[in-house]
């Protein structure tokens, strides 16, 4: 009989002290608050991380608009084209998608020339679907034109798309390879683009006739003195999430 009750004793004791610990593990944020590139970050309710006031991501346009067909309340998504990292990690990977929407968007007419085109963005979607919803909304500080991206002449092996015989990775199966496939050699392949923007840009680059305009509620919007603003597809931006009470 005392052998059983010091068995149920220690299973009730052992039962409270990892329930205590569930609890406690329950009730910790998943991340940590960070500073710097993702200042004032916080978690919600459901201990989402959630990328605060100063945070700042480069993207591209996943579709390009125009002001004259846009209209508010539009959706507009964005790709993440530079890892966010803080402290060793990422913490937003590039191929993300930013989600926002069309705040304003005026088309030019004779009596109004002037064009404009505000965009406001809300949350970034992770690959694994996961929505981390910023603290506050981010507006645009920098657009420019896409990526250059050209082709040229190389001999470089690593550059050919040869297929190397099951097995056989040594140089002299890759002249093989080449031999057996003549017209690659000196073949025009996509080179490494230029004009690729980053976090510390601002403003508008390599667009003609657009620039930036701040508003009273903190807000940007992108403006064309004469004729329609129109983004083409892959049109660079960076994003940067502002506090409104800070404008």
């Amino acid at each position: 009989m005392k052998a059983y009750v010091i068995v149920v004793f220690l299973a009730v004791t052992t039962a409270r002290i990892y329930g205590q610990m569930d609890e406690d593990a329950m009730s910790r944020p998943e991340r940590e608050e960070t500073r710097g590139p993702v200042a004032k970050t916080e978690t919600n309710s459901a201990g989402s991380f959630r990328p605060g006031s100063g945070t700042v991501i480069v993207a591209e346009l996943s579709d390009s608009l125009d002001a004259r067909k846009a209209k508010v309340g539009d959706q507009v998504k964005c790709e993440v084209v530079q890892d966010l990292v803080y402290k060793g990690s990422v913490i937003i990977p590039h191929g993300a998608k930013v989600l926002g929407h069309v705040s304003e968007a005026t088309r030019s007419t004779k009596e109004q020339p002037q064009s404009r085109l505000g965009l406001v963005f809300e949350r970034i979607v992770l690959k694994d679907k996961r929505e981390l919803p910023f603290q506050y909304p981010a507006v645009i500080t920098a657009v420019a034109a896409p990526i250059k991206r050209t082709t040229g002449p190389t001999t470089q092996m690593n550059d050919l798309p040869v297929q190397m015989e099951k097995g056989r990775t040594t140089g002299g199966a890759a002249i093989d390879a080449v031999g057996a496939n003549a017209n690659l050699a000196g073949a025009n392949m996509r080179l490494p683009g230029s004009g690729a923007i980053g976090a510390s840009n601002r403003g508008v680059i390599g667009i003609k006739g657009l620039a930036l305009e701040n508003t009273a509620s903190g807000m940007t919007v992108i403006v064309s003195a004469k004729g329609d603003v129109k983004l083409v597809f892959e049109t660079q931006m960076v994003l940067q999430v502002t506090d409104p009470s800070h404008k």
